[in-house]
C-alpha cells in the first residue's frame, strides 16, 4: 500500500515541478539582461513558454528592433531538481511494490 502512495506522490510532485516557475519571469531575469549588454534594447516580438525536456526549462524567444533574434532555451535548476527527485521516489516506489508482488 506505501509503495503505491509513493508512486503517486512522486507523480504528482514531478508533474507539480513543471507549473512552480512562471517562463515570462525566468525569461525576464536571464535572457533580458544579456540582450541589454549586447545594445539590444527595445524588443518588438517576444515569446514565452514552459518546454518538457525531461527536465524543467523554458524557451525564450524575443525580437529586438535592429532585427536580432535571440531563441533561449533556460533550464529552471530548482523545479528540474524537485522533479528528479519525484521521479527517483517514483521509480523506488515501483521497485518496492513489484518486488513485494513477487514475492507473493
Amino acid at each position: 500500500m506505501f509503495a503505491l502512495v509513493g508512486i503517486a506522490v512522486g507523480v504528482v510532485v514531478y508533474g507539480a515541478a513543471f507549473f512552480i516557475n512562471a517562463s515570462i519571469e525566468v525569461c525576464m531575469d536571464r535572457v533580458i539582461p544579456g540582450a541589454a549588454e549586447s545594445g539590444l534594447r527595445e524588443a518588438t516580438a517576444a515569446s514565452f513558454s514552459k518546454t518538457w525536456v525531461g527536465i524543467v526549462a523554458s524557451r525564450c524567444e524575443m525580437t529586438f528592433a535592429p532585427g536580432v533574434h535571440v531563441d533561449d532555451l533556460v533550464v529552471e535548476w530548482g523545479p528540474s531538481l524537485l522533479a528528479i527527485a519525484g521521479l527517483i521516489v517514483a521509480v523506488f516506489s515501483l521497485w518496492i511494490w513489484l518486488r513485494l508482488r513477487r514475492e507473493r
